[in-house]
């Protein structure tokens, strides 16, 4: 008789622990997918592979990219998704320097075209045209995706940028600063005029979508447009990367920026780098490391209440 119910508790315990283990299976199943189908998981995604492609940037590697085969076909790229930005994930994408602008918090790689399988765009800023140079005497294009404000992932925190503003790229052989001069929300995708070149004139633009107000200007049918000209260049040594937020992982700096150099010709130029107001904070949800721990902490607690459960089966019976 003993014996009888002890099999019968067995076999409850047994099923109770499969019950459990499912449950708490299709629980988490529920929160990854909610996750990576929401704009914080896009952005948490688009900003490992940023992390990815730019721990490891280094001069040479970014002149052996810049030969690599990508494509400037931007009628193949579609709106950022969980599966576009997951499927990205798996393809390498190859960088060809940094793009900064502090005021706003922007931080990312730079990359020739939308790559061979359409994948940059998931990994950061890309170049539109293929006959720009970065620096030169011409209208240096770059576009990048909106991503819902979640995080500093490619240009979510364009919109914010003031005329004044200075946008910093390399290509780690030299830094060049771009000072904002004008700043537009309603550009509809037709308006390819501002992608063409000014006789004689250095300037860059920047392209992402305007969804920032959808009331206002709709979901993908408006461009916010940032253009700007050069006002100095400088060689991109270790310190120049810090002080303009160039390096892998940038670091805030409370202060003005100041870039400098021991080239005194240089000297002037290079004064005019300074950054015309206070850089921006990034929210306490923009931040990778508080994503990490919060990730990090769900999954402790879960395990734990998993575990704990399937003690109070087995043992506190």
């Amino acid at each position: 008789m003993a014996s009888k119910k002890q099999a019968k508790s067995s076999k409850q315990q047994i099923w109770s622990t499969i019950r459990v283990l499912l449950l708490g299976a299709l629980f988490y199943l529920g929160v990854t997918l909610i996750f990576f189908g929401s704009g914080f998981g896009n952005s948490y995604v688009v900003q490992q592979n940023a992390e990815k492609a730019n721990t490891t940037l280094t001069q040479k590697k970014a002149d052996r990219n810049k030969k690599r085969k990508t494509s400037y076909d931007a009628s193949k790229t579609k709106s950022v998704s969980a599966a576009s930005v997951l499927r990205a994930k798996q393809i390498k994408a190859y960088a060809i320097g940094r793009i900064a602008i502090p005021a706003v918090n922007i931080h990312n790689p730079l990359f020739a075209g939308y790559g061979d399988q359409n994948q940059n765009l998931e990994y950061g800023v890309v170049t539109c045209l293929p006959d720009r140079v970065m620096g030169g005497a011409n209208n240096y294009v770059l576009a990048g995706h909106y991503m819902g404000s979640y995080g500093p992932a490619v240009l979510d925190n364009l919109h914010l940028a003031h005329p004044g503003d200075l946008i910093y790229v390399t290509d780690l052989h030299h830094i060049y600063v771009y000072k904002i001069k004008r700043m537009s929300f309603a550009i509809k995708p037709t308006q390819v005029e501002v992608e063409n070149n000014v006789q004689d004139k250095s300037m860059i633009t920047l392209i992402t979508c305007s969804d920032f107000n959808t009331s206002k200007y709709g979901y993908g049918q408006h461009r916010t447009v940032a253009q700007g000209d050069l006002i100095s260049k400088m060689k991109a040594s270790q310190h120049n990367l810090t002080l303009s937020e160039l390096t892998a992982k940038p670091k805030h700096s409370k202060k003005e920026h100041q870039v400098s150099s021991k080239d005194s010709k240089q000297h002037k130029a290079i004064n005019k780098a300074v950054q015309v107001r206070a850089n921006a904070k990034p929210k306490f949800y923009q931040n990778m490391t508080f994503i990490r721990t919060v990730i990090i902490i769900f999954n402790v607690v879960f395990v734990l209440a998993i575990g704990w459960r399937l003690i109070h089966i087995w043992f506190l019976k």
